[in-house]
């Protein structure tokens, strides 16, 4: 996705922002972050993140050594994805959840690595985990069940769709096929439970629905170029 970008940046002074065509999210890393708007300041720490709309004037500041990953989006794409949640009159404070604290992880990481489109698809991810409806049955059907095996079949059936034109139709609407979807989201978990140190890479693959380990690490090596032991030892070191 053209327009998105991602860079860490560290606050001091009050610094204003006031952007006509980009959203801005600001999410600590550590330290707080203080955000100045009309209504006064709000403080947020690593614990939240907030995301700033376009055409709203506001200040940035921290007086104690703080880092953030900011990551500036184009508007359409923002009312897209969260449902018209942005109403241009106020920023929005999130506390993070465990599913969101694993992504920001995996966010940082591919980042700091300039992994940018991986960047994109976690984003996107994240995105559709914090709506509390995906917008299709057969969607919300994959993030249930992407573990299991899942027929294209069905999935159109979901929807009441041809096989044919619900590949058409899933492609236009997620930017990957449907079995593309399906991997991305076992090897997004795969990369989650490789940080834990006490599972081995075959309990992962058996977990994600994998029968195979050389599956497994195939399409991990699709995916992130490096199989599943060298993406734990990068994240180690």
């Amino acid at each position: 996705m053209e327009g998105i970008y991602f860079y860490f940046m560290s606050f001091s002074k009050e610094q204003q922002y006031c952007s006509a065509t980009h959203c801005k999210i600001v999410i600590p890393i550590h330290g707080y972050t203080g955000i100045v708007t009309d209504s006064g300041e709000k403080q947020i720490d690593g614990t939240q993140f907030c995301l700033l709309p376009t055409r709203f004037p506001y200040s940035l500041c921290s007086l104690d050594s703080n880092e953030s990953l900011i990551i500036e989006i184009p508007e359409h794409y923002i009312r897209e994805h969260l449902n018209n949640q942005v109403d241009g009159q106020s920023e929005l404070i999130w506390d993070a959840n465990s599913v969101w604290q694993s992504i920001k992880e995996l966010l940082i990481h591919e980042v700091m690595h300039h992994n940018h489109d991986e960047a994109v698809l976690l984003l996107n991810y994240w995105f559709h985990k914090m709506m509390d409806e995906p917008a299709s049955v057969s969607i919300r059907y994959i993030h249930k069940h992407y573990t299991e095996k899942i027929d294209v079949k069905s999935l159109a059936a979901m929807e009441h769709y041809t096989p044919s034109y619900y590949c058409d139709w899933f492609k236009r609407k997620m930017k990957m096929t449907p079995l593309e979807y399906i991997h991305y989201l076992r090897i997004n978990r795969a990369k989650e439970l490789l940080g834990d140190p006490k599972l081995s890479v075959l309990t992962i693959s058996y977990q994600l629905g994998y029968e195979y380990n050389a599956s497994f690490t195939k399409m991990f090596k699709k995916y992130e170029r490096r199989s599943p032991s060298e993406y734990r030892a990068t994240m180690q070191s």
